[in-house]
């Protein structure tokens, strides 16, 4: 049974110039469908911007004016996480992964003779351990 509210999907969607305008003509179609409606009346919406059918209670979709794909002017008005909300930014930042070492490894890139890489390779699957302790001991 097809939905009686106004719908909005993407997820069919790619990335290309074609499927923005897609995107961009299902949104002009959603928003004239939601303001429709909403002028009818018999509908509220809640404190997240959701519009809600007054007779079921039913969620209807989001207030289109919040939901809206993002215009070149909203690109180019964005600003870094870290620029509007710092304190947000480093408490994220703190929160990933493991902490540093104090005494980490490095990644090299290092140019070796064939020959010599393979022998190790042939010693096992902890070749690059072996390697890294052999180059320890030389130092």
């Amino acid at each position: 049974m097809a939905s009686k509210w106004p719908e909005f999907v993407t997820k069919d969607l790619g990335d290309s110039d074609a499927d923005f305008d897609e995107m961009q003509r299902r949104w002009e179609e959603y928003d004239r469908q939601m303001q429709v409606l909403i002028a009818a009346g018999g509908v509220h919406q809640d404190e997240d911007g959701w519009w809600v059918d007054d007779a079921t209670g039913e969620l209807i979709g989001p207030d289109p004016s919040i939901e809206r794909p993002w215009t070149d002017e909203d690109f180019a008005n964005a600003r870094p996480l870290a620029e509007v909300l710092p304190d947000l930014a480093e408490s994220i930042r703190r929160s990933r992964g493991r902490p540093r070492l104090p005494n980490a490894k490095q990644a090299v890139t290092l140019r070796l003779d064939p020959d010599v890489v393979e022998r190790f390779k042939s010693e096992g699957d902890d070749w690059r351990a072996r390697m890294a302790r052999v180059l320890k001991d030389a130092s």
